[in-house]
Order: structure tokens, then sequence, then C-alpha cells
């Protein structure tokens, strides 16, 4: 399970393998900057037997005050499971859970050379998490195929929510990446990770988004 110590080997590992591959070379300065990306949701803490890993969506925009200090803020989606094992506790038959996550956060960026920065940042904001229980059915349609020219009633699999459980909260996070640059070009690739907690009901949501992106 990914973790608080994971994620400071990660930023560890980009402020002292990096440097290593830069010539001293300062890179070009904007202010305003904006990424999108997309990755893995691991889970920690107490949900971590109850939800399951899935997938994340994160776009980010933010305003640089000089070379080294910014404010970004930060929108992620992730869309996870529910355990079978939990599954079968609740006696339910299928199910998934999703959380939105709004924060801002103070970043400390690191510049490396040749256009190679880390960067760290910590903050925090408001979370949603969203948990479903379903069941998988069939519903009866009407649907047109030009293909095998058919136009007529059909059976499509759907989900029916059994339940919802929605919890707003505050959050916090904090996580570090990498910015690597693309020739001939202001964009990078960035590779982040983060540890994300919401103080949602009952029990906390610990999340910790690795993601791949584009930053301008």
């Amino acid at each position: 399970m990914i973790g608080r110590s994971s994620l400071c080997g990660f930023v560890a590992l980009g402020a002292f393998l990096l440097p290593a591959m830069s010539f001293g070379q300062e890179e070009e300065f904007h202010h305003l900057t904006m990424s999108a990306g997309a990755g893995l949701t691991t889970i920690t803490g107490r949900d971590a037997g109850k939800l399951d890993h899935g997938a994340n969506i994160q776009l980010n925009g933010g305003y640089f005050f000089n070379r080294y200090f910014g404010i970004t803020g930060n929108f992620m989606f992730s869309d996870l499971g529910i355990t079978r094992p939990e599954l079968n506790n609740l006696n339910q038959p299928d199910g998934g859970a999703r959380t939105y996550g709004v924060t801002a956060d103070p970043t400390l960026r690191l510049p490396l050379g040749r256009g190679f920065s880390a960067y760290v940042l910590a903050g925090g904001g408001y979370l949603r998490r969203t948990v479903e229980f379903t069941q998988p059915t069939l519903a009866r349609t009407v649907i047109f195929d030009p293909w095998w020219g058919y136009f007529g009633p059909a059976l499509v699999p759907v989900d029916v929510v059994l339940g919802r459980v929605v919890s707003n909260s505050g959050a916090f996070d904090t996580g570090g990446g990498l910015n690597i640059p693309l020739p001939r070009t202001r964009t990078k690739i960035f590779v982040e990770a983060r540890y994300f907690k919401g103080f949602t009901s009952n029990t906390d949501t610990t999340i910790v988004p690795i993601t791949i992106g584009i930053r301008w």
C-alpha cells in the first residue's frame, strides 16, 4: 500500500537524481501555468480494506510570483471501487465510489537545470465523497441499428442504484513531483504523487493519487 513514506521517497528521488542530468542551464520563467493529467488513485488509512483502487483525472492552474514560489489551484476526480469483502459484509451485490476534490496549494518549485524542475506543495480545500450500492439488471429501450437495418425494442444492461451515501468535508493535501521538458517547446511532462485526506463523516477518506500529464 502506498503511504507517506513512499510519497517522501518519490520527492527525494527527484531532488537527488535529476540534478545529475542537468548542467546548470536556467529554464525560461512564466508566471502562469496550467496542467492536465490522469493516473492511478490508491487507498490508504481506514478505507484501505473498504474502497478499492481506481483512476483519477486532474486539472490544475496556477500563478508563480517568481521562479520558485506560487499558488496552484487543483481539481481532482477519482473513480473508485468497493472491495468484494466489503460488499459481502454489507450484503450488497455491487457498488462503487467517487471523490471530487478542489484545493489551493502553495507550491515551491526547485529548478534543476536544462528545463527540469522538482516541486513540493501543501494546501487544503474541499472534498466530496459519494458511495453507491448498485445491482446489475436489464432495461427495455428502443434502438436503431443501420448496419442490420433494425429498429425496435431491445434489452440493455444497466445498474440500478440501491443506495447512495454522500459526504462533503474539508480536506488537506501534500505532495510533490517532477517536470520534464519536451524538446523545442515550453510544454512539460509531469509526474506527481499526492497524499490527500478528507474529513468525511463516519470515517476519513485518505487517498494517494499518482498522476502523469502535460503542463504548459
